[in-house]
């Protein structure tokens, strides 16, 4: 049987360039991290969590720069 998903993911405009999108990932993966910390959750999930925001940060900075 086959699922169909609908309505999870918000549909991305054709035109969002690479900034855009890593720009949005990064504000979500700040809101998580917010929400953990607020949620004093365990040290491993936190840690995680940085690392993306790390990574993200990352990723930014080397697509403003080419």
């Amino acid at each position: 049987m086959k699922t169909k998903r609908i309505g999870i993911l918000p549909q991305l405009n054709q035109n969002m360039d690479f900034i855009t999108l890593t720009e949005r990932h990064l504000n979500e993966w700040l809101h998580v991290l917010d929400n953990l910390r607020d949620a004093h959750a365990p040290i491993d999930q936190l840690t995680y969590c940085r690392e993306q925001v790390t990574r993200l940060q990352r990723d930014l900075y080397q697509l403003r720069n080419n």
